[in-house]
């Protein structure tokens, strides 16, 4: 249905409303062949462009804008206004205050939410050819013609082509420097090596303006405070022959009023000032009420102004500080500042200014922060859609930001659910008979503290800009279902800290996790008589892992740009390899100190615990066409090898497919693992050792806040070796691709700027669960007797096509 839209809106002439002798913009077309100028930067000079397209075939804007009938819209507008009047008018009669209008008709919204269609004007098209021109100027091709020409279509659309004729580009022979201020030039000369006007380039004003702004900022790191771009300036050449140009960068002296009073300018070298002294206000709040004398403490070179007891200790606010007195200003280290002090997350504003200080070449600093609320309390609610089950949860969460004065963050959430989820090892229940009671549980609270700097029993002395952090995390949860009841514990400590803007590296040299299981009689006898699977009967045990977890990421996504990224997350962990190695090393000096049991297994605390080595990694790529457009491209994959002492990977950290994060067209933790196919007699959770997963999405604004997604979803799970009870389940080189499933859908998105929720459809197009060539079930969509044919050969159960997801966020 979705492919069928198109054809539908193109139905709806985009052009129907336009007047006689008006024409649509339909197209621009850029004929380039003598640059190598990409042709998206001049589309950019365009002064006119076409309606915003979605889905790359139609212009959903305007067609939402068309729906509406401009004439009826107004008649409508004095209407509802006359009746509001007169209902005012009886209101005010009654000696009561009238009401506002402020009533959106539906046909207002559509005209608001819209896009008015582009009519074309031959004026702007000639404008647009000019500021082409002036880009293949600006480029250095001098010797140029830019013609443009209009091509009517039927049905009132016009498509304007623009044609660049071009001669070979002029180059930059040499750049010499006039600066008259000796000492400013031992500066820029000393770094000209870095110089981005390159001898033999081609001659580029954009090249240009960005030297501008490279020397700017060196000698703004350099005590040049007051020094700005406008103070560069350039002559260049053109008339040395043979196609090339001499460039001067030139640069003038300060300029500055000869007195107050007086209106003429008189020049002087620029001036190198250093940081005198450093005034810090950590509960800044405004002008308007900053009149009362505040308290001073100096430490070290700074002085603290605040009132009564001081908020923060003074070692995080000057570590959070690079501005050091004595030394010359530099821009680097305020808008490391402005970072550092931002990351702490205890300030709601810093503003960091200078004011010349009476001694010449002196800057005074003031550097001011108004504190957030300390403490908060909220209430999360939320409902909830995990695998097609539904439920809802609630959440207190209890924020403290500066426990012990540090900046420390300390959050205690105290989480409680319910939800309604199939009876375990009964495929005849359905999710509407589950529906009836929610049969599942879930309680407990999570404890988390976030340290702004490393907390370890021996002096380490991380860079500052690393912004360390040391993070606690502990969480006790309760699950209570019908088949068995859980209880989940977990406790971890680490370390945080930033390599460079796009490196990030985290550490947990120990993570716990104790899952303790109590099964009812009815699912236990049911587990030993009809599951001899050991992976499914290991989930259902009590078992106990100790890891070491190491994270690497890599983001290269600026907020502060509309442009591509890239963003690389890879997580690997050992678990209980040290324990068992240590184990071995007593038991080798003291023979039998610690016992093993009949399997070959140590316990701890008469827990078997977990013993395994995992890796996974996850790549994404977004690729921004434009401001409505964006396509998100995914792989991601993992491994797991279960060692000696336990030999299957715990349940919570096997793999799984499927779900609102993944494949999007199977519920969660109902793919695979590998042609694995269940015959419907009951129903666990299925996971592997080994993942496999890709992901495309196409994503694009609607209106407002609401956005629509396109997606294909790929991939699947395995077993490391063959299982007996899971034929096919297993990886094998020559099969494993035969077995990805595929699965398309679409999606739309509610975006709060927070938070965003979400919902998509998950459509199964290629189930490797059965044999070749009957993978490929989309073509069973609509064919009653494969359905019926399934349920029958499945113990009843229902084939599901589609599969509905709600999630928070994006799914990547």
């Amino acid at each position: 249905m979705v492919f069928l839209l198109p054809v539908l809106f193109d139905a709806c002439n985009p052009a129907r409303k336009l007047k006689n002798g008006e024409y649509l913009l339909y197209k621009n077309h850029v004929i380039n062949k003598d640059t190598k100028i990409d042709n998206s930067e001049i589309e950019s000079y365009i002064k006119q462009k076409p309606n915003k397209k979605i889905l790359l075939v139609f212009r959903f804007h305007l067609w939402l804008y068309n729906l509406a009938n401009e004439d009826n819209v107004k008649r409508k507008r004095i209407l509802y206004d006359e009746k509001f009047e007169r209902k005012n008018n009886r209101r005010i009669a009654k000696g009561k205050k009238p009401k506002i209008n402020d009533h959106q008709l539906f046909g207002e919204w559509l005209l608001n939410i819209g896009e008015p269609p582009v009519v074309y004007d031959s004026i702007m098209t000639k404008k647009s050819s000019k500021q082409i021109k002036s880009l293949l100027n600006n480029k250095g091709y001098f010797i140029n013609t830019v013609t443009d020409s209009v091509y009517y279509k039927h049905r009132k659309r016009a498509s304007v082509y623009y044609t660049l004729k071009a001669s070979a580009p002029y180059t930059v022979n040499k750049i010499e420097y006039r600066i008259p201020d000796d000492q400013l030039s031992y500066y820029v000369l000393a770094d000209s090596s870095n110089c981005l006007i390159k001898k033999g380039n081609n001659y580029d004003v954009d090249v240009l303006q960005a030297e501008r702004e490279r020397i700017t900022t060196e000698l703004n790191n350099n005590g040049y405070y007051f020094f700005s771009k406008d103070y560069i300036y350039y002559e260049v050449d053109t008339t040395i022959g043979s196609k090339k140009v001499n460039v001067t960068l030139g640069i003038k002296n300060f300029a500055s009023k000869l007195s107050e009073t007086s209106d003429s300018i008189v020049e002087s070298p620029h001036r190198r000032y250093y940081i005198n002294n450093i005034y810090i206000e950590p509960d800044y709040v405004s002008k308007k009420y900053e009149s009362a004398p505040k308290d001073s403490l100096k430490k070290n070179d700074y002085v603290i102004l605040h009132k009564g007891k001081l908020r923060y200790k003074t070692r995080v606010l000057l570590g959070a500080i690079f501005i050091r007195k004595g030394e010359l200003f530099q821009l680097q280290n305020v808008e490391d500042s402005y970072k550092r002090l931002s990351e702490l997350k205890a300030f709601k504003t810093i503003n960091i200014s200078f004011k010349q200080a009476s001694q010449g070449d002196y800057l005074d600093c003031y550097i001011q922060m108004s504190p957030i609320y300390k403490q908060s309390l909220t209430i999360e609610t939320e409902g909830t859609n995990t695998s097609g089950n539904l439920g809802f949860a609630s959440s207190i969460v209890y924020q403290n930001r500066n426990l012990f004065r540090g900046a420390e963050i300390f959050e205690l959430r105290l989480k409680g659910g319910v939800e309604a989820q199939q009876i375990l090892g009964n495929s005849n229940n359905t999710i509407s008979d589950a529906a009836k009671q929610f049969n599942t549980v879930e309680l407990g609270p999570e404890l988390n503290v976030t340290i702004p700097r490393f907390l370890v029993p021996f002096r380490v002395n991380p860079s500052k800009r690393a912004n360390p952090r040391t993070l606690f995390t502990s969480s006790v949860i309760y699950q209570r279902r019908q088949d068995y009841t859980r209880y989940i514990t977990n406790l971890s400590f680490g370390y945080s800290w930033r390599e460079t803007a796009k490196k990030r590296h985290t550490i947990n040299p120990l993570v716990i996790n104790f899952v303790k299981v109590g099964l009812s009689p009815e699912f236990s006898q049911y587990l030993n008589e009809n599951v001899h699977d050991l992976y499914t009967l290991n989930s259902f045990s009590n078992h106990l892992s100790t890891s070491t977890v190491y994270t690497f990421t890599f983001n290269e996504q600026d907020i502060r740009k509309q442009a591509n990224f890239s963003f690389l997350k890879i997580n690997a962990e050992s678990s209980g390899n040290i324990l068992r190695g240590f184990y071995n090393t007593v038991n080798s000096i003291q023979p039998n100190t610690f016992k093993m049991d009949n399997q070959g297994r140590y316990k701890l605390l008469d827990i078997v615990y977990s013993q395994y080595l995992r890796i996974d990694g996850d790549f994404r790529y977004y690729f921004n066409s434009n401001e409505i457009n964006k396509v998100v491209f995914r792989l991601a994959g993992g491994i797991g090898r279960p060692l000696t002492n336990f030999t299957s990977l715990p349940f919570e950290r096997s793999f799984f497919s499927g779900g609102s994060n993944g494949i999007r067209a199977w519920q969660s933790r109902t793919l695979g693992p590998g042609s694995y196919e269940d015959d419907g007699s009951f129903s666990f959770d299925q996971f592997g050792d080994e993942q496999i997963e890709g992901n495309v999405e196409y994503r694009f604004k609607m209106f407002k806040m609401l956005n629509g997604a396109l997606f294909v979803d790929g991939g699947n799970v395995w077993l490391r070796k063959p299982n007996p009870s899971k034929p096919g389940a297993d990886f094998q080189l020559d099969r494993f691709y035969k077995e990805i499933a595929l699965g398309s859908g679409a999606g739309l998105r509610a975006d709060f700027n927070f938070f965003v929720i979400r919902l998509d459809v998950g459509l199964k197009v290629r189930d490797p669960q059965f044999t070749e060539p009957t993978r490929w079930v989309i073509s069973n969509l609509f064919n009653p007797a494969w359905k019926s044919n399934y349920r029958a050969t499945h113990n009843g159960k229902k084939y599901s096509f589609l599969v509905f997801n709600i999630g928070i966020n994006y799914p990547f």
